[in-house]
């Protein structure tokens, strides 16, 4: 995998907080790894993946939305498996896109369909200007 990327943790807390709505207290953003990719999920292309505190796993994808759906619920899988194992509290899945208003219809309808969903499962769809560079 190479050398890490150094995360910009002022991004990271206003992305987790402001963005995607997360409550995650201070301690959480001490320590954070950003990587390009995903180990996590590999059913979908991933941009990047954030380990966030021990508790948060996010994954970033620009996977277009109707390409995303024909796999949602083995993506979700994947995300929930990981989340398990590495002992984290959420997975959130944060899919970057243009027309996101539009396009979060389609994927919210998917992933309320996906019957591997729990409540600490999460799916965001966000305009790519929404997603700051981690790093």
């Amino acid at each position: 995998m190479g050398k890490e990327p150094i995360p910009n943790i002022p991004a990271v807390a206003r992305f987790v907080r402001e963005v995607i709505g997360c409550n995650c207290p201070d301690e959480v953003f001490r320590k954070i790894e950003v990587q390009r990719g995903s180990s996590a999920v590999k059913t979908c292309s991933a941009d990047c993946e954030l380990r966030t505190g021990g508790r948060l796993l996010i994954v970033v994808t620009s996977e277009p939305v109707p390409k995303l759906v024909s796999h949602l619920a083995e993506v979700i899988g994947e995300g929930k498996r990981a989340r398990d194992e590495s002992n984290f509290n959420r997975f959130r899945l944060v899919v970057q896109t243009e027309n996101a208003a539009e396009q979060r219809e389609k994927l919210m309808r998917a992933f309320e369909a996906v019957s591997g969903r729990d409540d600490r499962t999460h799916v965001h769809v966000l305009e790519r200007d929404e997603v700051p560079n981690f790093v």
